[in-house]
């Protein structure tokens, strides 16, 4: 298993908030250059972190980060475990504060295994894959606890779409998500809260609607004065008219009223014999007929007259009443079924009542035209009981009332009713639902309790391990180890380890305790320190991670090249090695030989070169630094010079750089590079200029370049501590005049390396 790749770092100084894009991944043997100040110790202490089981106290309490293995593990800084056990080995200057003690020149101790306590030794041997086999069952568990919480993830997240799904058109699931389904849970949902298949289609209907049906205009009170028309209307048709005529007229009352109008056709014209049969008409024979056709016969005749003229504005009333009936349509959902049933009986009794109003209003129209004649009653008519009629007719009224009633306060209610059908739907699926909740959480529980255990069993015996290890420790062997190493990385016996109680003694080759030792004598110790423990612990080469950050500090170039002969030799068999670095030339050792290695490995992806680029915002208050592939300029070249040119190249032409912190000190570099070519024996590049100011004079800026060599000159100048730092707009400038002056300068060289660098 190796380190895969860094899938995200934040919050931890100026690595601000990286994430690494598809096709970066370390592989078996891995470079990472960056310059002093881009993010290398920060990234160090976070492999670190992993190594020593929780954030490295140098890191801010906010760092997070994830880090993919090779098996595809996903590490953080949460940690509850490391997949690499105690395979995973770091050095960097934390590593080597906390194992050695300079002014008293002693280091702690080294964990070797002796083989001469036998007993401890095979206890040790047998609780090795004892602690192999509980962090796998660990793991396993793990993955478990894992799996039944992507189980309940899952099943939220399908409540969820089923309740949008269900309540599809209500504006309450517009955001409805996964995120709700846990607090809706910490009540139960029993089976009283499950909805039939009428109630939901019920609730759906509602939650449908966008608005709410307009309130309803409708009253189901008969037409003023229709019930004692009715009942008059009754009593004039069975009335005899003809009492109040005379006897001889009884048998021809059809021919009553041609009799009147005769009379008042002789009154009018003076007429004394009678037109139709030519006889006398007297006085007294006109007297009764006048008195016959009296107030009281006109009266009577008007009464049935007014009958019938009020029974035709009952009957369009009462038609009126039956078209103002609202339909089921226009009534709101929770009453539409009621009220379907109460508007069928009300259209069923207004039409029973209109058919005997109907019957009635034809009998007084015959009477009114012949009054004298018996009027004909249908039979319906005569068994109408229009009291029970009223009696029953008042009681559908009333239900159909409060119905309405019902459905114009749901209009006053609307946002209240769509609530209110939306929470009985969610209720029901939350209850269909309740089993599987109550389910999947046991499963959880039961998960997590068997990852605890596990995880303490895996303690218990890391901890008698231990206990175990500490009984086995044998400074001895581990001092001989050290001092064969320290000669192989020096070059020489001037160093020696001698064994003490609960460490090192570090000194001379006369005996003399090393108490100022030099920077370069301390990094060969604990360098080789660090190497000590790749067979320490019962380790195997094949297994380990390595991690190392810059062991060539304040090396000389001979110690240096036996530092990495012995780094190569002592790591050739790891299963990764990382080493991250500033110093160009020991980047070029490592990438020559991790070159070599791929080279032999011929299509094997054994190698990988990444970089550390630090960029800044433009005003440069703000630095922030990524892991990015090597440029090919660096990987290709031994030289950073092609690639220093690149650099400075592109800020003149572009007049700006996110490399506000790099700029000043690569164009200083590049300068000097080139000053070697140009002016062969010069000692700087300030040397260089004064002899090629003749050439340069009035084609570029030399005064940026003089300020350049002020600022970016590493205290060879006088008073450099109090001098200002180059701002954006200065390091443009002499980057500009740097690139000009080689331009200038060697013109053939500044076309070749145009080329090179495209």
């Amino acid at each position: 298993m190796i380190i895969q790749k860094l899938l995200e770092l934040r919050n931890a100084g100026i690595w601000r908030d990286f994430r690494a894009p598809s096709g970066l991944q370390f592989a078996p043997r891995t470079l990472i250059y960056g310059f002093n100040g881009s993010g290398k110790t920060t990234l160090a202490r976070v492999f670190s972190t992993i190594e020593r089981g929780n954030l490295e106290a140098r890191l801010p309490k906010e760092t997070t980060f994830k880090i993919e293995t090779s098996t595809g593990e996903t590490v953080s800084q949460d940690l509850t475990s490391t997949p690499f056990g105690n395979n995973l080995l770091v050095f960097n200057t934390d590593f080597v504060s906390r194992n050695f003690e300079w002014d008293t020149s002693s280091t702690t101790g080294i964990a070797y295994i002796s083989e001469k306590k036998i007993d401890a030794r095979k206890e040790y041997d047998l609780i090795l894959p004892k602690i192999s086999a509980a962090t796998q069952q660990f793991k396993e568990k793990q993955k478990e606890k894992t799996k039944s919480d992507k189980d309940l993830a899952d099943f939220k997240t399908r409540v969820a779409r089923n309740i949008r799904e269900i309540a599809a058109s209500s504006i309450y699931t517009q955001s409805y998500d996964a995120r709700k389904i846990n607090s809706h849970y910490s009540k139960s949902f029993g089976a009283e809260k499950k909805l039939s298949e009428i109630d939901l289609e019920k609730y759906q209907k509602v939650l449908t609607q966008r608005e709410p049906l307009p309130k309803l205009d409708f009253s189901p009170t008969l037409p003023t004065g229709l019930v004692d028309w009715f009942k008059v209307g009754q009593s004039l048709l069975t009335q005899s008219i003809s009492a109040i005529i005379l006897d001889e007229f009884e048998a021809h009352s059809a021919a009553l009223r041609w009799v009147e109008e005769g009379l008042n056709y002789h009154d009018q014209h003076s007429v004394s014999d009678c037109l139709l049969c030519g006889n006398p008409f007297h006085e007294d024979r006109r007297v009764l007929l006048r008195s016959m056709f009296d107030k009281t016969w006109t009266e009577a005749l008007e009464t049935l007259k007014d009958a019938v003229n009020l029974g035709q504005k009952h009957q369009e009333s009462l038609r009126e009443l039956y078209r103002s009936i609202p339909k089921a349509s226009e009534v709101t959902i929770e009453e539409r079924e009621a009220f379907t049933t109460n508007r069928a009986s009300m259209e069923e009794y207004i039409i029973k009542l209109g058919q005997r109003l109907g019957e009635l209003l034809k009998g007084l129209e015959a009477r009114e035209a012949n009054p004298t004649q018996e009027a004909f009653v249908a039979e319906e008519l005569v068994k109408f009981d229009l009291d029970q009629w009223l009696t029953e007719y008042a009681v559908i009224a009333s239900a159909l009332t409060q119905t309405v009633t019902k459905h114009n306060n749901a209009f006053e209610q609307f946002t209240a009713t769509q609530k209110d059908a939306f929470s009985k739907i969610e209720e029901h699926v939350l209850a269909t639902n309740q089993n599987e909740w109550t389910s999947l959480n046991k499963a959880i529980k039961d998960a997590e309790d068997a990852q605890v255990a596990a995880q303490e069993e895996a303690k218990d015996l890391s901890k008698r391990a231990l206990e175990l290890k500490n009984d086995l420790h044998d400074h001895g062997i581990g001092a001989d180890r050290m001092n064969e190493l320290i000669w192989s990385y020096l070059g020489h016996k001037e160093l020696r380890l001698a064994s003490e109680d609960g460490g090192y003694k570090i000194l001379r080759a006369t005996g003399t305790p090393a108490t100022e030792l030099s920077e370069g004598e301390r990094t060969a110790v604990s360098f080789c320190f660090f190497l000590t423990q790749l067979a320490a612990e019962g380790r195997a080469p094949k297994d380990l991670v390595l991690v190392i950050d810059d062991p060539i500090s304040s090396l000389d170039t001979a110690a240096r090249t036996h530092a990495f002969s012995l780094l190569t030799r002592m790591t050739k068999k790891c299963a990764q090695v990382i080493v991250l670095t500033h110093n160009t030339s020991f980047m070029n050792m490592v990438k020559r030989e991790f070159q070599n290695l791929q080279r032999r490995e011929n299509k094997k992806q054994v190698t990988a070169f990444l970089a550390l680029d630090c960029r800044s915002k433009g005003d440069g208050s703000e630095r922030f630094t990524s892991l990015t592939l090597m440029s090919e300029l660096l990987v290709k070249y031994d030289s950073e010079y092609h690639y220093l040119f690149s650099l400075v190249r592109e800020a003149a032409q572009k007049k700006a750089t996110d490399y506000v912190f790099l700029l000043p000190n690569a164009t200083r570099k590049l300068l000097e590079i080139f000053a070697t070519f140009c002016s062969p024996g010069e000692p700087s590049f300030a040397a260089a200029l004064g002899e090629h100011s003749d050439v340069v004079k009035d084609k570029l800026d030399i005064r940026a370049l003089e300020r350049l060599i002020q600022i970016e000159s590493h205290g060879t100048m006088e008073g450099l501590g109090s001098l200002p730092d180059l701002t954006l707009e200065e390091a443009i400038r002499a980057a500009e005049a740097a690139i000009k002056f080689i331009e200038e300068v060697g013109n053939a060289h500044y076309k070749k390396m145009i080329k090179v660098c495209a």
